[in-house]
């Protein structure tokens, strides 16, 4: 004879599962039911910040639940990351990630998280172009000019990032591969005196978010050769794109989606990721983003899945071809 409580352990068993099943749907029906956290790597004020409470608010709108902004720097955006891959994944603790902390930062180094292992894709909310910029004195005028420039140079030009394995430090891995320059990179402490030093000439050449170069343009101080984006931006009207300027095969992305951590009922993506390309579309959302010198980006949260793969490939290589370390 079977044992009775084997077979009612079995019972138990499979009638949990059905249960859970049958509450899948209402969960996503009911959520959000309390407050949702996003978690920013990152103090106020910058690109990260930004993006996180534009949808931020489009979503406390649309959900009638407050969705809040939690900034936790630290460790170039991992202490924050390590925090979401580790919360409950019910859709209420979720982190904004962007190319540094997550996928450049896993192709140089190795983290307590893994980008594709530990998080689930929700969706990729905006493109956040980056720019080349030069000082102001450099004899040069366009990007093909400052690439000639460069190789013919006695000894390599100088430029600044905020860090080693930064989007601007890989944007100028990624251009220097490509073109054969002789640079040497100038690492600082944060972005200011990154800046600073390309303004007051002690370095050439700085590739950076268009947003932070936006207040400069005018003042004669620096020179924008190329952006990142797809499109001429708005704000910049007379920098041409990286394929205008003669460089059709430099892409670089440099994305902000949400993430939640590994194991999320797929329901609440899709309602996460509906409910966020619907804000992507509204007026108010792409008229902050123009004036951030940003651009909305969207799609499927497999969508996202799917670049972060193709993304973390592609710092892979340059990572392998540059021989860069982390500090």
């Amino acid at each position: 004879m079977k044992n009775p409580f084997h077979l009612a352990g079995r019972w138990l068993t499979a009638a949990a599962l059905g249960a859970a099943l049958a509450a899948a749907p209402a969960l996503a029906e009911d959520y959000p039911a309390r407050p949702v956290k996003i978690v920013v790597g990152f103090a106020p004020g910058g690109a990260n910040d930004i993006i996180a409470r534009l949808i931020a608010t489009e979503l406390t709108n649309a959900w009638g639940q407050s969705v809040v902004v939690e900034n936790k720097p630290g460790a170039n955006g991992a202490i924050a990351f390590q925090q979401v891959a580790k919360s409950a994944p019910d859709g209420y603790t979720l982190g904004l990630g962007t190319a540094g902390p997550t996928t450049m930062n896993q192709s140089l180094q190795k983290l307590p998280f893994d980008v594709l292992k530990d998080f689930t894709p929700i969706v990729n909310l905006v493109d956040a172009p980056h720019a080349l910029a030069v000082n102001a004195k450099l004899p040069v005028s366009n990007l093909k000019e400052f690439v000639d420039y460069a190789k013919r140079a006695g000894t390599p030009l100088s430029y600044s990032s905020p860090g080693i394995g930064n989007s601007g430090h890989f944007a100028m891995e990624m251009l220097k591969q490509q073109t054969g320059m002789a640079l040497t990179h100038i690492a600082y402490k944060g972005a200011a005196p990154a800046l600073n030093d390309l303004i007051a000439g002690h370095v050439q050449a700085y590739f950076t978010s268009a947003a932070a170069l936006l207040p400069h343009v005018n003042t004669g101080t620096i020179k924008v050769l190329a952006i990142t984006s797809d499109k001429r931006l708005p704000l910049l009207p007379d920098v041409p794109t990286m394929a205008e300027a003669g460089f059709p095969d430099f892409e670089f992305p440099v994305y902000g989606g949400l993430l939640g951590p590994a194991g999320m009922p797929p329901q609440v993506v899709q309602k996460i990721n509906a409910d966020a390309n619907r804000a992507l579309k509204s007026p108010a959302f792409l008229e902050a983003l123009r004036q951030n010198a940003m651009v909305a980006w969207g799609g499927t949260a497999e969508d996202f899945r799917s670049f972060l793969v193709t993304d973390l490939a592609r710092w892979g290589k340059v990572v392998k071809a540059g021989n860069i370390r982390p500090e």
